[in-house]
């Protein structure tokens, strides 16, 4: 008797123990095709939001994580834009990429354009500073740089996002290089040597692009005809570069001697400087949780009166920041998703189009009076009748052509002239795409060494990287 019962309960053992590996080898596979790893809640590398203090790098160094060879816990640090890496020194381990957020953007086309400047970089891009950095499917990065241009931290943190790596893998130092000094730690002069990696964004054949994080111009648009129908979806815009109620005049983005045709608020959305996300001014110190939130709810619109408030601050499901050329709604960005809601259901969308691209939208049927009094073609160079023209979803639209700016060289007196508008016309398609086929950018990378794209949803749009 004893013997039977000895032989069942190895075989439940056996049962229980197959399962264990089962579900190991399913953590194990999910670990090895994404971002994602069996340590990915391990505590050492765990925070409470994607900010980090001194402290915490300082412990993770001391406990051999920087730089590490192999393993499920090891840490990369990226030191972005800092000029003085070589000469006033850096965080030991930290690796240089001078050029800072412009190393994770380029020109790109979407929509009705077949080149927009600014927008987010391609997966070859991409690959390329995540192996010459060495990261792998088991690295926290950490981001920190030297000044305070908050961009330089911010551009990369929301570009990982988009291309999946998920927010307990992605840390910004608060403070930055000040802070690792006022700690009491010590730079160096000597630049690590790194092994280069062979991982990237697309891993067995399936390329794990977070396209939910983003808006392409057409989704933008979508968003913004939803909130003019009385937003039922509960969507929150936040203008970070507004000054008031009208932007700009918005230079283009890719010859920036040129302006877009037209400036206003974007109908729905609020006036959210990205400057105002860190304290003191002028600093690498991100604000708090609850100050971030209590910032959105003073957040102004288009009217220059109407405040967002707390009510429906909180009945938000969807944020979308947005700026000039994504930069500094890349620094909303990250307040919001790294830690305003770090651990929460709310979706935060980052517009990296923004007005650079969003203000080009014009047909070219569209006149205005310019600054000599005369009615004048307004620059716009879509198709009449456009899908894309998004000028009726703009309130105080304002037509750049009777602008004007200071001459420069400054001369004396100072004297002004009309804005120029930029001819854009080469860079319009012949036939426009529909809007199911004018999000390019998003489709190409979906597809970017992917075996399965299209047959088996390799193109997440949900999650960061998760299985």
């Amino acid at each position: 008797m004893a013997k039977r019962v000895w032989k069942k309960g190895r075989l439940v053992l056996a049962g229980l123990s197959g399962i264990i590996a089962l579900t190991l080898a399913t953590m194990w596979g999910c670990g090895n095709s994404s971002y994602d790893s069996p340590s990915a809640d391990a505590v050492t590398t765990k925070t409470a939001s994607a900010l980090i203090q001194a402290s915490d790098l300082k412990k993770w160094m001391d406990a051999g994580l920087v730089n590490k060879s192999g393993g499920f816990d090891r840490v990369v640090i990226l030191d972005l834009g800092n000029s003085t890496y070589d000469t006033v020194g850096h965080i030991p381990g930290a690796q240089s990429i001078p050029s800072g957020s412009a190393a994770f953007m380029e020109t790109r086309g979407e929509g009705p354009l077949n080149s927009t400047g600014n927008m987010v970089c391609t997966g070859a891009i991409i690959d390329t500073l995540i192996q010459n950095a060495g990261i792998d499917a088991n690295t926290t990065i950490v981001m920190t740089s030297s000044g305070s241009n908050t961009i330089n931290l911010t551009r990369p943190y929301a570009t990982f996002r988009y291309w999946g790596f998920p927010k307990n893998r992605l840390k910004i130092l608060q403070g930055g290089n000040a802070a690792w000094t006022a700690a009491g730690y010590t730079f160096t002069g000597i630049a690590p040597t790194i092994k280069k990696s062979t991982y990237g964004v697309a891993q067995n054949g399936t390329t794990k692009v977070n396209t939910g994080i983003r808006a392409s111009l057409g989704e933008m648009i979508a968003y913004v005809q939803g909130i003019v129908a009385g937003n039922a979806d509960k969507v929150t815009i936040l203008d970070t570069i507004r000054p008031g109620t009208i932007s700009g005049p918005t230079s283009d983005l890719i010859d920036t001697t040129g302006y877009t045709p037209f400036d206003g608020a974007m109908k729905g959305s609020y006036r959210f400087p990205y400057a105002n996300l860190v304290t003191p001014a002028g600093t690498l110190n991100f604000k708090d949780a609850d100050t971030i939130k209590a910032d959105i709810s003073a957040a102004v619109g288009g009217d220059g009166v109407t405040t967002i408030g707390d009510a429906n601050r909180d009945a938000t499901k969807t944020y979308i920041v947005f700026c000039r050329a994504g930069n500094a709604a890349s620094v909303a960005y990250f307040a919001l998703d790294g830690i305003a809601y770090y651990n929460t259901n709310v979706d935060v969308k980052w517009y990296d189009g923004s007005l650079g691209q969003w203000n080009l939208m014009a047909s070219s049927n569209h006149t205005a009076v310019d600054t000599t009094g005369a009615t004048v073609n307004a620059g716009g160079k879509l198709a009449v009748g456009s899908i894309w023209d998004t000028t009726s979803l703009m309130d105080n639209l304002t037509w750049n052509v009777g602008r004007t700016i200071a001459v420069t060289p400054p001369t004396t007196p100072p004297t002004t002239k009309q804005i120029p508008i930029i001819n854009y016309g080469s860079r319009v398609y012949g036939i426009e795409p529909s809007f199911a086929e004018g999000n390019q950018i998003e489709t190409t990378d979906k597809a970017y060494r992917s075996t399965v794209f299209g047959s088996s949803g390799s193109g997440s749009t949900t999650g960061g990287g998760g299985c």
